[in-house]
């Protein structure tokens, strides 16, 4: 069986992937939250607990610390899914809102936190899908503030990977909500870069792609590897 290691994003633990994850006959590993301020470091983290080789899922920021086991450790990797993210830097006019989410969950709370990002989490459709938001909310109230703080500064300090796509042989699949307002379908076009690329948008979907269509997203991720993976090919 096909071993698969689970990336969460910020502010998420393996709760993020949950109904996702019940519907894939791939073998999961699921990756701690996130703790690392250097995505190199949370690499190095990632690649001395996983399984000797692959397929690495990263949702969100998850997904920038699979396109580092993609520059730096290739040969470990079956294939890279990254799921609600892209392969470029974070624009300089973006970071002070980083920090300032930051400041936010220390000052007031990180509900205050939930309650500004929540219209841009989900699709319309989802705004009042309660079952989602306790999850998300629950998520959040466990993340250590100085892990969040941690979470913030990679997302801020992360590399330009497009060269990387480009260059990689590693089988890649991109999966986008059409409705993602974080990361547009228009901003991950980085990802179909790549040579090895397949980029897949979910219709009525937002950010939280493995929550809002947890069905759809494994279907996807089972028919990309059954195809492109190399050891699961025909």
């Amino acid at each position: 069986m096909t071993d698969a290691v689970l990336i969460p994003g910020t502010l998420c633990d393996e709760r993020v992937f949950a109904p996702m994850a019940e519907q894939l006959t791939i073998s999961p590993w699921f990756a701690p939250p996130i703790a690392h301020a250097d995505v190199v470091d949370e690499a190095r983290a990632v690649l001395a607990a996983a399984p000797r080789r692959f397929v690495a899922i990263g949702y969100s920021l998850g997904g920038f610390v699979v396109l580092e086991l993609l520059r730096h450790a290739p040969e470990r990797l079956l294939g890279a899914v990254l799921i609600a993210s892209n392969a470029e830097p974070l624009a300089p006019a973006a970071v002070s809102a980083r920090r300032g989410e930051v400041a936010l969950a220390r000052s007031r709370g990180v509900d205050a936190l939930v309650d500004r990002l929540w219209p841009r989490y989900v699709a319309a459709a989802h705004l009042g899908d309660r079952t989602i938001e306790r999850i998300v909310r629950a998520m959040a109230h466990d993340t250590p503030l100085d892990s969040f703080a941690a979470q913030a500064e990679m997302a801020i300090s992360r590399p330009d990977s497009r060269e990387t796509l480009q260059t990689t042989r590693v089988p890649v699949l991109g999966l986008i909500g059409v409705e993602d307002v974080m990361i547009p379908p228009k901003g991950a076009q980085s990802i179909a870069a790549a040579s090895t690329a397949q980029l897949v948008t979910l219709p009525g979907v937002g950010h939280f792609v493995p929550l809002e269509a947890p069905a759809a997203a494994a279907a996807t991720i089972e028919a990309w590897v059954a195809e492109a993976v190399p050891c699961c090919s025909a």
